[in-house]
C-alpha cells in the first residue's frame, strides 16, 4: 500500500472504477479528497490512513487494506457486543390519530415483524397519550408482542417536549435495538428530539429496511444526493437503532383481534420547566379541488414527458375512467402545471395505489422511491431506454397523446361489458 512522506500508508483511488458520487468526499475528515474532472483524487500528504473513505465507497474504487483495520477494532467490537447484550427488540412508535392508531404505525407493526424474525426477538409498541387504551389493544391486534404505555393529560395534545420525555423514557427503560417511526410531521419531530435525547443515530425517510443477522445491524436505505444513490447505512456504535419512514412504503400489517399480549404502563415523568400552554388550534384547511392523492386507489401520473397542459383533459378523463386522480412527477409542479400536494417521489408524497398509470414518467429514482409500493403500475413513455419499464407490470411504448385515448376506449368498453 502507497506511504506519504510521514511513513502513513494512505488510501488510494481506483480512477476507473469511481462514479463521481463524493461520497468520500464528505466522509473524509481531513479533506484529503477533492474532485478533479469528476473522480476523487486522494492528497497523500494530507490522508492520515483512517481508511473512512474506503469503508463508504459504493463501487469499491478505493484501495486500502482492511484487513488491518478490522483487526485493530476487534476488541472494541467485542465490547460493545457485551455493552448492548440487555438491548432486545424491535419497537414501534405507536401514533395517535383521531382518537386511533395511524395506519403508517400498523405498517412499521408488519415490517417490525419481519426484522424481528430475523433476530428471533420480539415486537414492542411504544405508545404515548391519554385515554389510549383501545389503541394498545389496536397494537397488539396488528403485532405487537407487548406494549408499554405512558398514559397521561399532559400527553393530550402532541408538544415536543412532554412526548420527547415520554418516548425517551420509554426507550429507556425497555431498551429496544431496533425504533422505528412513522415519518409524519409529528413523527419526524419526535424522532429528531428521542434521538438527540438518548444519543444515538437516525436515518430519516428510510424506503428499505433489512437485518445484517451476524451483527444484528438495522440496515436502512434511502436515497442520498438528490436521489441519485441509494445508500445504506447502519448504526453500528449506539443503541436503540432508530429510523423514520414515511407512510405506504411498506403494506398494512393484517389485523388479528384474536392475538394476545401484554400491556406495561408507567407514569409521566414530566420534563424540566413549564410547558406552553395550547391556546388555540389554526387547522389547515385544504384549497378547493385539492385531492389527498395516497387516498386513491387509482393514479393517473404525468412525468416531464406529458408536461403539457393541453393534455390535462385528456389524463383527467383516463383518471375518471379506472376511479383515480391525476398526479404528476417533480418537473411537472416546477413547470407551474400542477400544485405540489399532487407530485409524488422522494420531495413529494409516497403512493401506494393499487393501479398507477405513468403517463411520460422517465422513472428516475426520486421519482421511483415515492410509488415503489404500487400494486400495479402500466407506463407509457416514447423512450423504450426509460428506467420506468423495469419496474412496470405493463409497458406501452409510443406517444402518450396517441396511447392514452386507446386505453381510454378500450377501457370503456370493457366497463360497458360489465
Amino acid at each position: 500500500m502507497a506511504k506519504n512522506l510521514k511513513g502513513i500508508e494512505v488510501a488510494e483511488i481506483i480512477s476507473d472504477k469511481c462514479i463521481g458520487c463524493q461520497i468520500c468526499v464528505a466522509e473524509c475528515p481531513v479533506g484529503a479528497i477533492e474532485m478533479k474532472g469528476g473522480v476523487a483524487c486522494i492528497d497523500p500528504e494530507i490522508c492520515i490512513g483512517c481508511g473512512k473513505c474506503f469503508e463508504v465507497c459504493p463501487v469499491e474504487a478505493v484501495r486500502f487494506e482492511k484487513e488491518r483495520r478490522e483487526d485493530a477494532v476487534t476488541k472494541p467490537e467485542e465490547t460493545q457486543k457485551d455493552i448492548y447484550a440487555d438491548y432486545r427488540g424491535v419497537a414501534v412508535f405507536i401514533e395517535v390519530w383521531n382518537g386511533g392508531g395511524a395506519s403508517v404505525s400498523w405498517e412499521l407493526t408488519g415490517k417490525a415483524r419481519e426484522l424481528a424474525g430475523k433476530l428471533q426477538t420480539k415486537v414492542i409498541g411504544l405508545l404515548a397519550g391519554h385515554e389510549v387504551d383501545g389503541v394498545a389493544g389496536e397494537a397488539i391486534a396488528y403485532g405487537c408482542d407487548e406494549v408499554h404505555i405512558i398514559d397521561d393529560p399532559l400527553l393530550k395534545v402532541y408538544l415536543s417536549r412532554s412526548y420527547g420525555k415520554a418516548l425517551s423514557d420509554l426507550c429507556q427503560k425497555v431498551k429496544p435495538e431496533i425504533v422505528l417511526v412513522g415519518a409524519t410531521p409529528v413523527g419526524r419531530d419526535l424522532a429528531s428530539v428521542v434521538a438527540t435525547t438518548i444519543g444515538t443515530g437516525l436515518t430519516a425517510d428510510c424506503t428499505g429496511l433489512d437485518i445484517d443477522e451476524e451483527k444484528r445491524l438495522l440496515l436502512m436505505t434511502r436515497p442520498t444526493f438528490g436521489g441519485n444513490i441509494m445508500a445504506t447505512i447502519f448504526c453500528e456504535h449506539h443503541r436503540p437503532q432508530m429510523s423514520t419512514v414515511r407512510p405506504k412504503v411498506f403494506a398494512l400489517c393484517p389485523r388479528d383481534e384474536g392475538r394476545k399480549g401484554d400491556v406495561h404502563r408507567y407514569p409521566l415523568e414530566p420534563p424540566h420547566g413549564e410547558l406552553p400552554e395550547i391556546v388555540e388550534f389554526v387547522r389547515h384547511v385544504a384549497d378547493e379541488g385539492t385531492a389527498d392523492i395516497t387516498r386513491f386507489p387509482a393514479l393517473v401520473v404525468a412525468g416531464k414527458g406529458a408536461c403539457d397542459p393541453e393534455s390535462a383533459p385528456m389524463l383527467q378523463e383516463l383518471a375518471d375512467v379506472v376511479g383515480g386522480v391525476v398526479a404528476c412527477s417533480r418537473p411537472v409542479v416546477e413547470a407551474g402545471f400542477m400544485p405540489y400536494e399532487r407530485q409524488v417521489g422522494q420531495t413529494g408524497k409516497t403512493v401506494a395505489p393499487k393501479l398507477y398509470f405513468a403517463i411520460g414518467v422517465s422513472g428516475a429514482v426520486q421519482h421511483l422511491v415515492g410509488m415503489q409500493g404500487s400494486e400495479k403500475i402500466v407506463a407509457v413513455n416514447s423512450d423504450p431506454s426509460a428506467p420506468i419499464f423495469n419496474i412496470a407490470t405493463a409497458g406501452i411504448l409510443g406517444d402518450y397523446r396517441q396511447v392514452v385515448p386507446l386505453l381510454i376506449e378500450e377501457l370503456r368498453k370493457k366497463l360497458k361489458g360489465g
